[in-house]
């Protein structure tokens, strides 16, 4: 296997949770987003969004979904996320909150679920109170939230697997 892909014999697994999310462009762009950053699926829980009645494409099912990750990365639904929880596996909640870490000085745990809540309403507090972790991104404003998945996504694709980082820092985050 080249060096170039050598992150890809890590151990460890990711998994997205997302707690009503808005629309079904955001589960799309999501989706991508998973595929284009190795996670291994991804969950939405209290809202189904496995089509759009605006947009009806066999082979897009999901709006920005143009990779078409579905084929690739699982959807599944549930009624909350805490029943998604795989054996091992960190919650890692995606909020801003006063205990909350920067996602900049975040330690990725080998296995996490990370747990986002729509655009207008957050994660629920019952939901971040389950999380063993609260990250979150430090902005100027709001992101929107396939933004804010792909940043968590990519931050731990960089730091789990050492791209880009110095040697010095590998170890910081458990590398």
């Amino acid at each position: 296997m080249s060096e170039n892909h050598e992150w890809d014999n890590r151990r460890g697994y990711s998994v997205v949770a997302l707690e009503n999310p808005r629309n079904s462009i955001n589960v799309g762009q999501i989706l991508r987003g998973a595929f284009c950053f190795r996670a291994n699926y991804v969950v939405v829980a209290g809202r189904k969004w496995d089509s759009d009645q605006d947009f009806q494409d066999p082979e897009m099912p999901l709006p920005a979904d143009t990779p078409k990750a579905w084929r690739h990365v699982p959807l599944v639904y549930k009624d909350s996320i805490q029943e998604s929880l795989p054996f091992g596996c960190t919650p890692v909640a995606i909020e801003m909150t006063d205990n909350a870490v920067s996602l900049a000085d975040f330690v990725h745990p080998e296995r996490a679920m990370y747990v986002f809540g729509s655009e207008y309403g957050g994660i629920k507090q019952e939901t971040v109170d389950w999380c063993e972790k609260t990250v979150y991104i430090p902005t100027r404003v709001s992101l929107n939230l396939a933004v804010t998945v792909n940043l968590v996504l990519y931050d731990r694709m960089n730091k789990r697997h050492g791209l880009n980082l110095p040697k010095g820092d590998l170890e910081k985050f458990g590398i």
